[in-house]
């Protein structure tokens, strides 16, 4: 079963241990950089993505200038091609909902088509292009439900 859980002193390690196939380190900051970061700026909110209570990824968000954002999505390479980031996506929606977001925004490097596919079969539509080249998205989240 996949959950969403807090990053804590008890699991933040075995979000350091991810890792990404050589080919995708350039699509995302590290968990090192991503942790690191949420200790100054406290409106990050970090989740460890579990497996059946095994730590196999990492996604971050925040509420920032009037919007939802998720600015971080990792699943280790040996867990990829499982459906783990729909999933997880899924999850966090209905935990948005929850608070009442109108909308999530995401953003993805030109280059990474398989980000690109999974926001775009996820619902997420494009909106703009960020200031260093990210490709902006945006999910309008109207009651949807995990999948």
């Amino acid at each position: 079963m996949i959950q969403l859980v807090d990053v804590t002193k008890d699991n933040y390690l075995d979000c350091l241990k991810l890792e990404l196939a050589e080919d995708q380190q350039e699509n995302v900051a590290s968990n090192a950089a991503t942790i690191a970061q949420s200790k100054f700026e406290s409106h990050y909110r970090l989740r460890a993505i579990t497996c059946d209570l095994k730590v196999v990824g990492m996604l971050a968000f925040c509420f920032e200038e009037q919007q939802y954002w998720l600015f971080r999505l990792m699943i280790d390479k040996s867990w990829q091609g499982q459906g783990i980031a729909a999933k997880a996506i899924g999850l966090l929606l209905v935990e948005l909902g929850k608070e009442g977001a109108p909308a999530l925004q995401t953003m993805h490097k030109p280059s990474n088509v398989a980000a690109a596919k999974l926001y775009q079969r996820l619902g997420f539509v494009a909106v703009g292009v960020m200031d260093d080249g990210d490709i902006q998205l945006e999910l309008r989240l109207n009651g949807l439900q995990a999948t």
